[in-house]
């Protein structure tokens, strides 16, 4: 007779042989050698010499700050994962033990897979971490199991939330959650340099949550539907990923009314094509709570960052983020661009890169404002604010202006 440890591990193989049929079908063996093997000859002799010698850019980077961030991002893709099906009602909901049974199975799973997925960031990261940084074998292995736990804080909590909030409160719940958590995160982490004793309280706090959620969430329940639905939306993940550039997808019909602009009133005087379409972008990335999630998640993590590395570096990691800010808007832009409603309207290239430019400026501004303030405060107190401010504009309106006179230029070639 099967048992329930038994029916684990048989969907957890199909899962995976799926996942890998689905990337199969697209990369053969062929494709994945000439991908895999010239990237790790290529990126593991530039990683070996960065090692024999490391250079001086790579001793002056803000590791403690940046990898606490990168594994944060790591951190935010996990969840517990109990491979229930539609079919289970049948028999499943009868048994509430094997369901129990089963949870516990996912969530050691998960602790498993969290522990290996947050170790490769770490070796890669670590011989940074030791040299330039001069971070302490016990310091690594505090941030280390501060981080699984943490991923697992994060993990129950969304496993018992799952199903029990939903329209505004869910999002609500979501954001303000990610936030704090973030927080929660980041302080200790990048603030080891000031108080060695500060991580391992951290580590100890956050161990005792662990333990008083994984006692809740064994002792509850779990929500039926919700977790059908989203255990579908992780097996489709991966499918979807890979169809989304080959089947057109149907607009979605939303008949709710935005939160924000809900009398579509205008932003800019002008009433040309470019500035027409900046409008509609802005308007629709304000819109999205996808996007202001995502934006919100990004710009409270990077403020923290930059409040807390000194000066010069500030001004460094003002540009790194600008750069990021800029490359995730491009990503943004052509897939808003390429939706049906917009792709219908006979565009101009010379009005899309302009509008583009438009858009990106303002989305972009408030947020380079706020980093170069603190940087200027950190530089030159309350005068360095008003001059990195002022400064700040300065360039981004040169660089915009620039962008927007070279589309112009293009179009009359």
């Amino acid at each position: 007779m099967i048992t329930p440890r038994q029916l684990f591990w048989i969907r957890l193989k199909r899962n995976q042989r799926d996942q890998l049929r689905a990337w199969n079908s697209v990369l053969d063996w062929t494709v994945w050698l000439y991908l895999l093997l010239p990237g790790l000859f290529i990126g593991g002799g530039l990683y070996r010499e960065v090692l024999m010698d490391m250079p001086e850019w790579a001793m002056k980077l803000p590791w403690s700050t940046l990898y606490p961030i990168v594994l944060l991002v790591v951190l935010f893709m996990g969840q517990i994962r109990i491979f229930v099906e539609e079919a289970d009602r049948l028999f499943l909901l009868q048994r509430p033990e094997w369901l129990q049974s089963i949870k516990r199975y996912g969530i050691g799973f998960t602790l498993i897979k969290k522990l290996i997925v947050v170790a490769l960031p770490y070796l890669l990261l670590l011989p940074f971490l030791r040299h330039a940084e001069s971070m302490s074998w016990l310091q690594v292995v505090l941030a280390y199991g501060f981080t699984i736990v943490m991923g697992m804080v994060l993990a129950l909590s969304i496993q018992l939330a799952n199903g029990k909030l939903k329209g505004r409160r869910k999002w609500a719940f979501e954001i303000f959650g990610f936030l704090f958590f973030g927080a929660l995160y980041l302080t200790p982490m990048m603030r080891w340099e000031q108080n060695d004793s500060l991580l391992g309280l951290s580590l100890a706090a956050a161990a005792i949550l662990m333990l008083v959620l994984l006692w809740a969430g064994l002792r509850t329940p779990i929500q039926f539907e919700a977790e059908v639905k989203t255990e579908n939306a992780a097996r489709l993940r991966s499918t979807e990923l890979l169809m989304s550039q080959v089947i057109e997808s149907k607009p979605v019909v939303r008949l709710k009314r935005p939160y924000l602009f809900r009398a579509s009133q205008r932003l800019f005087h002008k009433s040309n094509a470019s500035t027409m379409l900046a409008e509609l972008r802005i308007k629709a990335f304000l819109r999205g709570m996808t996007h202001i999630r995502v934006w919100l998640g990004f710009m409270s993590a990077a403020t923290y960052a930059v409040s807390l590395v000194p000066g010069p570096i500030a001004l460094f990691l003002v540009a790194a983020l600008t750069a990021i800010g800029m490359s995730w808007l491009h990503m943004q832009w052509r897939q808003w661009f390429a939706e049906p409603f917009i792709a219908q309207f006979p565009w101009s290239k010379t009005d899309a890169r302009k509008a583009a430019i438009l858009s990106r400026f303002w989305l972009l501004l408030p947020l380079m404002l706020v980093w170069s303030a603190i940087a200027g405060y950190k530089l030159a107190g309350i005068i360095g604010i008003l001059a990195a401010v002022l400064l700040c504009a300065a360039l981004w309106s040169t660089i915009s202006l620039y962008d927007h006179n070279k589309a112009k230029m293009n179009s009359g070639a």
